[in-house]
């Protein structure tokens, strides 16, 4: 599988990356640190249309700081949240989201809130994949009685 996400690792900087405010804003070699009201976001396009997607970020904040990655779905709208709040440790935050039909891309959000210039959060690798459709694997053909 192949995350949909580009430059996700933050290995090569801000590339890919669209950044609100560069001074809240710092890449390092294999991450991100947010400081309040910073946020960065990238326009992910679909090359195929699946019914499920799963979001994965490896985050850890500030004391105060709440750090939020927002995957939200285009044209509809439906909008998957990974949080973490208060935590100096690296952690792992993965869910995933049906996609309604005609889903075409998304856009992915990764911000710090909290107190304006105090509030931070650092984003490690963060990944979208594309669910196949997957098959039943316990499907009855027929019950004799």
């Amino acid at each position: 599988m192949t995350n949909l996400i580009r430059n996700g690792e933050f290995y090569e900087g801000e590339k890919d990356w669209s950044v609100s405010h560069p001074d809240q804003v710092k890449f390092n070699e294999d991450d991100c640190r947010i400081t309040s009201p910073g946020y960065i976001s990238q326009d992910v396009i679909f090359q195929s249309e699946a019914e499920e997607y799963a979001l994965s970020a490896r985050i850890k904040t500030a004391s105060g700081s709440t750090a939020r990655v927002i995957l939200t779905l285009h044209p509809a709208g439906d909008e998957l949240e990974l949080a973490l709040t208060d935590d100096p440790n690296w952690q792992v935050r993965t869910d995933w989201i049906l996609a309604p039909a005609g889903t075409t891309g998304a856009t992915v959000r990764l911000q710090t809130d909290g107190a304006n210039s105090v509030a931070a959060a650092q984003f490690g690798s963060l990944v979208l994949l594309s669910l196949e459709t997957r098959e039943p694997k316990n499907t009855l053909e027929r019950i004799v009685v």
